[in-house]
């Protein structure tokens, strides 16, 4: 009897130290992770590395591993700033990406890094702070044309597509091979109601790259929005509203009837 409940007594220890002794490796990672003591493991230039690497092939929440790590070691770094803020948009995190970009963008302002995050702001739909990103970018280099794209993005947000449209053929005159930017055109030519005009954008978009990289979740494809086309785009008529044909009618109405009168004078 005394033996069966030592045996019982040593089972429950066992069982006891079981859940403790899994838990001691990932309690240990953690450590290890959160560890900055000492000197760096890796250069900068080696996080930077495998961060683009991790885009070039779209695997976001690596990215957002990558730069978090090497943030850990060089919380300055505008380089590891800015692609984790990229990560996070491309992730819809949005908040958080113009959070870290704009740390990026001061430590090192490129016109890069305010595009990066001016596509943010557009996520957010604070098309005022994305227009002002854009024009910082264009001020700094006019001549790279990923700004441009976020301006018309901006204008087309803020009702402004005559605007809209000039800064996205800005785009294309310098890469007219854009998937991106005939896409953005045939959005902006759908708000103003050039139906047929946003269908052949759409269409050079897909004809370009039908799978290029949205500028964030809920972007919507050229696909998409080609599918769409019929129920989003209300064609623009061109016809004078009620109002003024009346007022139209009631002119001529008069000018006849001067006309008329001044006859019968003679």
């Amino acid at each position: 009897m005394a033996r069966a409940l030592l045996v019982m007594l040593l089972l429950l220890l066992l069982l006891l130290c079981l859940p403790a002794a899994g838990a001691a490796p990932e309690a240990g990672l953690l450590s290890a992770a959160g560890d900055t003591q000492g000197p760096p493991p890796r250069e900068a230039t080696a996080y930077i590395s495998d961060a683009e690497a991790a885009v070039a092939i779209r695997n976001w929440p690596d990215v957002l591993t990558i730069t978090t790590r090497g943030l850990a070691w060089y919380p300055d770094n505008a380089d590891l700033l800015c692609m984790q803020g990229y990560s996070y948009r491309k992730m819809g995190h949005y908040q958080k990406s113009v959070d870290a970009i704009s740390k990026g963008i001061l430590a090192d302002p490129k016109p890069v890094r305010y595009a990066n995050r001016g596509y943010g702001y557009l996520a957010l739909k604070n098309y005022s702070a994305a227009l002002a990103d854009a024009e910082s970018g264009i001020a700094a280099d006019s001549g790279y044309t990923t700004n441009h794209g976020v301006k018309a993005l901006a204008l087309q947000g803020m009702g402004r597509n005559t605007e809209a449209l000039a800064a996205i053929d800005t785009a294309l005159l310098q890469s007219p091979d854009s998937a991106h930017y005939w896409h953005v055109k045939g959005r902006i030519l759908a708000a103003g109601g050039d139906c047929p005009g946003a269908a052949v954008a759409f269409e050079k978009s897909q004809t370009l790259d039908p799978d290029y990289s949205l500028p964030y979740p809920g972007f919507g494809s050229a696909r998409e929005n080609l599918d769409a086309l019929d129920t989003t785009c209300r064609p623009a008529t061109g016809l004078p509203s009620p109002t003024k044909s009346a007022l139209g009618w009631s002119a001529a109405a008069l000018s006849l009837g001067a006309v008329i009168a001044f006859g019968m004078r003679k």
